[in-house]
């Protein structure tokens, strides 16, 4: 029992860390170890995977929220973005959720590898987040001045950013992963955001996505709940130490580490299908 609650806790503090630090949410760490647990602790029964999902989920409802209370305290989230990109993603978390419920997602699983290699090769050999963007920006504007009174210019078309989080939000529900996966790489790189602000917006948004998709996994019966009130404590804090992380770091690290950490998952992805 006290095992039990011990490794649970740090589950939660490591997730929780992790997606506050570069916006992911901490699906990517929870869910493996709830599927793989079992094989190294007979003290853990077998969990399925539509059950760690559903779990995991959950506990990233409340990480999300610690780190974006503080993220708001450190004046990080562009909220009108934010709600922008929840028009697309929470609709797309309950399709996500469905499709899940109906499908085996190792096949799924696989190919979304596969996506994440190329997004991370795009992401290696695209230009450095710190230029100033001097092409014309058109769409939505808004502008972003950092701690070091460095002013960023990002734009975005409502379309294409809407139907991209749609994509986001039927990841999330699939993968039970949170979706800042793509979210984060989608307005850093791709909308011109600067790191600090995409990571703190896409825990806002990762925070009502996955709840969409929890209270339909809860309504499924697919939650563990004692796992999840030993998740949730570790979480929360770690929610509020990669805030604090986040903020310490320069901006081309939180770029770096975004990087790798995406590049590395896409690989794990691939060899456990193998």
């Amino acid at each position: 029992m006290v095992l039990q609650i011990l490794i649970l806790v740090s589950i939660g503090l490591a997730a929780g860390t992790v997606g506050s630090l570069i916006g992911l949410g901490g699906g990517i760490i929870i869910v493996p170890m709830l599927l793989n647990i079992d094989h190294f602790l007979s003290a853990f029964s077998t969990v399925p995977i539509h059950v760690a999902v559903g779990t995991s989920l959950i506990t990233i409802v409340f990480s999300s929220l610690s780190s974006t209370l503080s993220y708001h305290k450190q004046k990080r989230i562009d909220y009108k973005s934010g709600i922008l990109f929840l028009i697309g993603s929470v609709p797309g978390s309950l399709l996500g959720t469905y499709i899940n419920s109906l499908l085996n997602t190792e096949r799924f699983t696989l190919f979304f590898g596969i996506f994440l290699i190329c997004i991370s090769i795009f992401l290696f050999i695209s230009s450095k987040l710190n230029k100033k963007s001097k092409e014309v920006h058109k769409g939505i504007i808004r502008t972003y001045t950092n701690d070091e009174g460095e002013a960023y210019t990002y734009s975005y078309s409502l379309s294409l950013a809407i139907s991209l989080s749609i994509c986001v939000g039927i990841i999330s529900g699939l993968f039970g992963i949170g979706g800042g996966i793509l979210l984060v790489p989608m307005m850093a790189f791709l909308f011109g955001f600067p790191p600090q602000l995409a990571v703190a917006t896409s825990m806002f948004v990762v925070m009502f996505t996955t709840l969409g998709s929890s209270i339909s996994y809860i309504t499924l019966g697919e939650v563990n709940f004692y796992y999840i009130l030993l998740l949730i404590p570790g979480a929360w804090f770690g929610g509020k130490i990669g805030a604090f992380i986040n903020q310490k770091l320069k901006t081309e690290t939180i770029a770096l580490i975004l990087r790798v950490v995406v590049l590395l998952y896409g690989i794990k992805l691939i060899i456990e299908n193998i």
